[in-house]
């Protein structure tokens, strides 16, 4: 079986319906999740995660009282780009108050992210494992003697 064939039918977005659907979440939060849903694993998670950068950095400069500061700029280039995403998250966001949109931003991005590690953990159990057959052929101490002497030094 090809690691294709293996994850082909696996439903990514399961995490993202399950916070739409959660009543303990905010309708900010839930609509947020929403807003991931069809996404690519890897742009849900680096688009995101600039926004959240960006968000931060125009708190700190408004703390600074800084105008036109790294916040201000990283926010104005994410406007210029018009990544669809971004902007979908921009107008969700924008007239909230910045710390609410930070936090509410950074746990979008973890829930992106545990979205992408589901998909690494995925492909890892789908790959075969192959394994020396005969010890003799190797001359050296193996990466697994290594790691299984640094986490189980009594063995």
């Amino acid at each position: 079986m090809k690691v294709k064939d293996a994850l082909d039918g696996y439903d990514y977005d399961l995490p993202l319906m399950d916070a739409l659907d959660n009543p303990g979440l905010s309708v900010t939060r839930r609509v947020l999740a929403g807003a991931i849903i069809g996404e690519g694993l890897d742009t849900a998670y680096f688009a995101t995660g600039e926004l959240v950068e960006a968000f931060v950095a125009l708190k700190i400069d408004a703390r600074r009282k800084v105008r036109h500061g790294e916040g201000f700029l990283a926010l104005e280039a994410i406007l210029a780009d018009k990544n669809p995403f971004q902007m979908r998250l921009w107008y969700l966001l924008c007239d909230k108050a910045i710390h609410e949109a930070m936090f509410d931003l950074a746990w979008l991005r973890g829930l992106a992210y545990e979205r992408g590690r589901m998909a690494q953990v995925l492909r890892e159990e789908a790959l075969p494992h192959q394994y020396i057959a005969d010890r003799d052929l190797v001359d050296d101490t193996t990466a697994a003697e290594m790691m299984r002497s640094l986490t189980h030094p009594q063995e």
